[in-house]
């Protein structure tokens, strides 16, 4: 089964200054299933109302509470087209016959949708109380007036809104020249980057290569040259220390002959020999920074004399 709308125009919507706007054809394919499980006769008293729409039709009265009929359509037509002059035998003859034949195809469509009409199935509505105002003209006509209201504020609101879309497109537009611009730049001062380093000298590429393992390696020495000082002078590390004072103290520590315990001048000059080691490790340690700096700067004269060729006099110095 096929509900649809009443067409309407062709238009989709319309500018705000081309007139009302109109909504287009709907159509909404509804199975048989469907219609059987939710679809549910119409309540009594909307029953009563639309008995009594076929019943006017029917009996051919106005509906509007009086006994006026509706005229003929033969009739009608005659008022509109002869109006001062008189129709032909004829042709009355011929529009008698055509009003009756629709009085007959109007009494029988009315009588079948009669008979029908308790046990014709319409779609339920969200709300659960009984709603007569389609019938009421007056509320027809407010809620026309509402939904008109409502679609001139959607179709301004859609205006813009693709206002806004149509300014995003441009600047998404000039972000994408912008990012495209930057990527042939990028390309540029990498092909530039490598023509250089093609027309660099063997050493300098080493030199290049060769930079962060000379960082690393002056950092292995300097941690192996404090450790040995360490070592000598008897401070031990503080993950080792740690470690020696979780142990238990069952072995006594390491000494330089076996009978060094009992003999109390070796001790103190044990004793003096580690602080001295001690003092000289704490004057050295200042001047760290110093000599890496100085091996920094030499490392960098170095590059410098390679790129520029300046032969040996820097390092002579």
């Amino acid at each position: 089964m096929v509900a649809a709308k009443p067409p309407q125009s062709r238009s989709g919507s319309l500018s705000l200054s081309g007139g009302p706007a109109t909504l287009e054809p709907r159509i909404k394919q509804v199975s048989q299933t469907t219609i059987r499980k939710k679809w549910r006769p119409l309540p009594p008293s909307s029953q009563e109302k639309v008995r009594q729409l076929f019943l006017n039709v029917k009996t051919r009265r106005s509906g509007a509470g009086g006994n006026g009929r509706i005229p003929p359509v033969g009739k009608i037509r005659n008022n509109d087209n002869n109006n001062n002059a008189k129709m032909p035998k004829r042709n009355a003859t011929t529009a008698s016959v055509r009003e009756d034949e629709y009085e007959k195809a109007v009494e029988e469509v009315a009588e079948k949708l009669l008979t029908r009409l308790p046990r014709m199935p319409f779609p339920q509505t969200n709300s659960s109380t009984v709603d007569d105002s389609p019938f009421d003209l007056s509320a027809t006509l407010a809620r026309v007036a509402t939904l008109q209201s409502q679609l001139t504020t959607n179709l301004q609101s859609a205006q813009l809104l693709r206002r806004q879309i149509n300014r995003e497109k441009l600047a998404l537009k000039r972000d994408r020249a912008q990012l495209k611009a930057l990527e042939e730049g990028f390309k540029g001062s990498e092909a530039l980057r490598r023509k250089k380093d093609r027309g660099l000298h063997p050493i300098a590429k080493n030199l290049h290569r060769s930079e962060d393992e000379d960082a690393g390696g002056r950092e292995a020495e300097l941690r192996e040259e404090v450790e040995r000082v360490n070592n000598i002078a008897g401070i031990l590390p503080v993950d080792q220390r740690t470690s020696a004072m979780s142990k238990p103290k069952t072995r006594s520590p390491p000494t330089l002959s076996p009978g060094s315990d009992d003999d109390p001048e070796l001790n103190s000059l044990l004793n003096q020999l580690r602080s001295h080691l001690l003092s000289m490790q704490n004057n050295t340690a200042s001047m760290l920074p110093v000599l890496a700096a100085m091996d920094e700067t030499k490392v960098t004269l170095d590059k410098f004399a390679a790129r520029h060729g300046i032969g040996n006099s820097l390092a002579n110095t």
